[in-house]
């Protein structure tokens, strides 16, 4: 509502397919890729983790194996991995 205001901008929505491998949803993102030179917004949210059993208090740091995969993660991504 804040971005686009006047609601003149197509969006497509997805979930990820917990029964779906990590391929599955790479090539899913290639496939709507072109959808952005199409002017249709494609966003995404959440977390690359989370696990709600080990949730702490507001403020509480993540648990080390979830920023151990976070940095894992950016360094995969930003390598081209």
């Amino acid at each position: 509502m804040l971005m686009y205001p006047d609601a003149d901008i197509p969006v497509c929505q997805l979930s990820v397919q917990p029964d779906r491998d990590a391929a599955y949803h790479y090539n899913l993102g290639r496939a709507l890729a072109p959808l952005r030179e199409e002017g249709v917004l494609v966003l995404g949210s959440g977390s690359a983790t989370h696990n709600l059993r080990k949730m702490g208090p507001s403020g509480s740091p993540p648990p080390q194996w979830a920023s151990d995969f976070d940095t894992w993660l950016k360094d995969s991504l930003l390598g081209g991995r």
